[in-house]
């Protein structure tokens, strides 16, 4: 009777656990459900406010945009009138010192303000004609004078305004562009029914001036509204760093001219010393003095042409350092005494260098700041583009007649921009050939061995070859005992040593963080070059040195 009690007794007891089991496992099972149930709710109460909010921003877009608009509008109005008021105020006051200058000169304000008009149009180089003679070679520093200052006030728009986009320009450009345009139209309409000897063509005065302002304005928002970075995104490697080769090449072609220019000034210092003293008075030689630096810019882009070989013209006279000369005297002006009056000597041909040199530096730029990859011959080549432009859109604007007998002054763009690119790209590509192969950044690629432009790959390398190596077989190899002993009792996990755990576990993640710390560093996300020696240093590191010293551990672990 009591076996069968007990046994009785044991099967309600394991029936009565089972059916509890049963319980907590719908228990459970209902739990899991119901959190399934909330958590989708709740995702799909997420997705729901996303959708809302991302509708509510596109609602709103619209407005933020258009009271962005009306903003820029509002203080790009503002900013062209401070613009063209100081503007025309500048060229009263230039003009005040040049005629104030001349002996028994009588100054009327009237007249002069009246006077600045056609000063004002020749500052955006619009031809004029004095007495029906085209006075087209106009003096380029007024009008580089006058860009920065539009420039810096488009800057200082888009600023105020917030503009941060690309497509945020448009307002400044705009009314910047058409608020010049339509001064200029004025003032040319005005030359032309108060009975002046000076004419201006109303639709060139309106096209010249608005395009002008337009390209001003943008080259200073160009930089704030993101433009840049824009063309960064959109253009391939290559391009991006043959535009900046090409910036620097035409910052040096002005260099270059500015020296040729300077050293044929010391040259002619004794002419120009006479040309002054003929002009009979001090306040003469000043005003003269002072037109002649309007001129610099235009002298600079002359020396160049003339270092090209490319040379320039004064009427029918050629001159390049292989020879020209005055057939006539020219006015007493300071800055015609630059001209020689005889054929040059033979030495002079030496200044043909000067280009050569500007080719040599850009060469040397591209080896420097491109890899092999990137390739160095081709950067060089589009970077000529630029450098061409730059030169024929100077040439083209300062020359053309000097509204005399006199001229007129031409410097032979297209001559001199082809004769740049020849310059240029024989000096550079020389550079190139010579010094690509011992560069810096091909030696450190040939002696580490892998692809320079290729990190992701050299960082699953390192990946591969850190994973062949784990240090817990190899402990595990180690520990084995001795033949003809008994393996120890498992003592299950609670008996095992903690700390060799510990640091098995901790190494495989921070191999994976090494591994992907390489691949972030290799990655280039501008224009600049990979660091030398990152790669190696990484993979030495993670393969072959152990950080958490887990090799020694095992190793010393047996013995």
């Amino acid at each position: 009777m009591t076996d069968t009690f007990d046994r009785v007794t044991a099967l309600d007891s394991a029936q009565i656990d089972a059916a509890q089991n049963d319980d907590a496992a719908q228990n459970n099972a209902a739990q899991n459900n119901a959190a399934q149930n909330n958590a989708a709710q709740n995702n799909a109460a997420q997705n729901n406010a996303a959708q809302n909010n991302a509708a509510q921003n596109n609602a709103a877009e619209p407005g933020v945009t258009a009271r962005q608009w009306v903003r820029a509008i509002r203080e790009t109005l503002l900013a062209s009138v401070l613009v063209l008021v100081s503007g025309y105020l500048g060229v009263v006051v230039l003009l005040w010192c040049v005629v104030g200058s001349a002996p028994r000169a009588e100054l009327a304000w009237p007249a002069v303000l009246v006077a600045a008009v056609p000063g004002w149009l020749a500052a955006f180089q619009i031809p004029l004609h004095i007495q029906g003679a085209p006075l087209t070679a106009l003096p380029l520093l007024p009008t580089a004078l006058a860009a920065t200052l539009i420039a810096w006030a488009a800057a200082k728009v888009a600023r105020r305004a917030r503009l941060r986009k690309p497509e945020q320009l448009l307002p400044v450009i705009v009314v910047m562009g058409l608020s010049h345009a339509l001064l200029g139209l004025s003032f040319a309409l005005l030359l032309g029914t108060d009975g002046s000897p000076v004419r201006a063509a109303p639709w060139r005065a309106f096209a010249h001036c608005g395009a002008t302002a337009s390209l001003a304005a943008f080259v200073g928002t160009v930089d704030r509204c993101g433009v840049l970075y824009l063309l960064w995104q959109r253009l391939s490697r290559p391009t991006w760093l043959a535009l900046r080769a090409g910036v620097l090449a035409s910052a040096l072609v002005v260099a270059a001219g500015a020296l040729v220019f300077l050293g044929a000034f010391c040259a002619s210092l004794p002419e120009l010393q006479e040309r002054s003293a003929e002009l009979g008075s001090v306040g003469a030689g000043l005003g003269a003095s002072l037109l002649a630096v309007l001129y610099v810019p235009n002298a600079v882009v002359g020396g160049w042409s003339f270092a090209t070989g490319a040379g320039f013209t004064m009427g029918e006279t050629t001159f390049t350092p292989f020879g020209g000369a005055l057939p006539e005297p020219l006015p007493v002006l300071p800055l015609f005494g630059v001209l020689p009056a005889e054929p040059p000597p033979g030495w002079l041909a030496g200044v043909l260098a000067v280009p050569a040199l500007v080719g040599v530096a850009l060469g040397v730029h591209c080896t420097r700041g491109t890899t092999r990859e990137d390739g160095r011959m081709r950067v060089l080549a589009l970077a000529t583009v630029p450098v061409a432009l730059f030169v024929l859109s100077l040439a083209l604007l300062a020359g053309g007649g000097l509204g005399g007998s006199h001229g007129p002054l031409g410097l032979r763009p297209v001559l001199a921009a082809l004769a740049t690119v020849g310059w240029v790209a024989t000096g550079g590509g020389s550079t190139v050939w010579l010094l690509g192969a011992r560069s810096p950044a091909d030696r450190e690629q040939d002696a580490v061995g892998a692809p320079w432009a290729d990190p992701k790959r050299s960082g699953s390398e390192e990946r591969d070859e850190s994973a062949e190596w784990d240090p817990a077989e190899e402990s595990a190899e180690v520990s084995e005992p001795p033949e003809g002993q008994d393996p120890p009792e498992d003592e299950g996990p609670a008996e095992a040593d903690p700390s060799e755990e510990e640091l098995l576990e901790v190494e495989d993640p921070d191999a994976d963080r090494d591994v992907e710390e390489v691949d972030d560093a290799g990655t280039p996300e501008s224009d600049e070059a990979v660091p030398v020696g990152v790669r190696g240093d990484d993979s030495s590191t993670g393969s072959g040195a152990d950080p958490y010293g887990v090799a020694a551990t095992s190793e010393a672990g047996p013995g």
